[in-house]
């Protein structure tokens, strides 16, 4: 069983942080924050998937990282490049699997964990997803919401894969 749990505000609505921590897999994004939330987003993190830098420090202790930049070349991508040279099993996001898998040019790090975790798990639960519809962008910092993504059109493909018993919402 694995988890995704975002960074969304709707994460507040519910104690749900011990049956988040019951997953075998839970994967966090970015700059996540836990300390004074563990009993809405629970403590537990195996799969760190980012586009920062914010948990360097702490990159031993996650069973796998993803980074994700729209520099596809690992080579070029200076985040990429930091990370490795800590640890070299990270995994970069692929500019082929992300526009053959992903029908938006350009999805959130959120929408490309979805589609990159669905290789390897039959079905995903996901918490704190709500961008779409919530005023605040995130429950633990004032980060100002993008404009290039389009949250509307990622959620129509979330419901996709929830009517194909792909994903479902804890």
């Amino acid at each position: 069983m694995i988890i995704i749990v975002g960074n969304g505000t709707s994460i507040l609505d519910k104690k749900n942080g011990k049956l988040i921590d019951s997953f075998d897999e839970v994967v966090r994004f970015n700059s996540f924050r836990i300390k004074g939330y563990e009993e809405y987003t629970g403590e537990k993190t195996t799969t760190w998937f980012t586009c920062n830098s914010h948990h360097i420090k702490e990159i031993n202790s996650f069973k796998s990282v993803y980074v994700h930049t729209w520099e596809w070349d690992k080579n070029k991508c200076q985040l990429f490049k930091s990370f490795h040279k800590v640890r070299d099993d990270c995994i970069k996001t692929d500019r082929g699997f992300v526009r053959s898998s992903i029908p938006l040019s350009t999805p959130s790090t959120g929408l490309i964990a979805i589609y990159m975790i669905l290789q390897n798990f039959p079905k995903v639960t996901i918490t704190g997803f709500d961008w779409w519809d919530r005023e605040d962008h995130h429950y633990a910092d004032k980060q100002i919401r993008g404009t290039l993504h389009k949250p509307k059109e990622e959620l129509e493909f979330i419901k996709k894969l929830i009517d194909s018993d792909r994903v479902e919402f804890l």
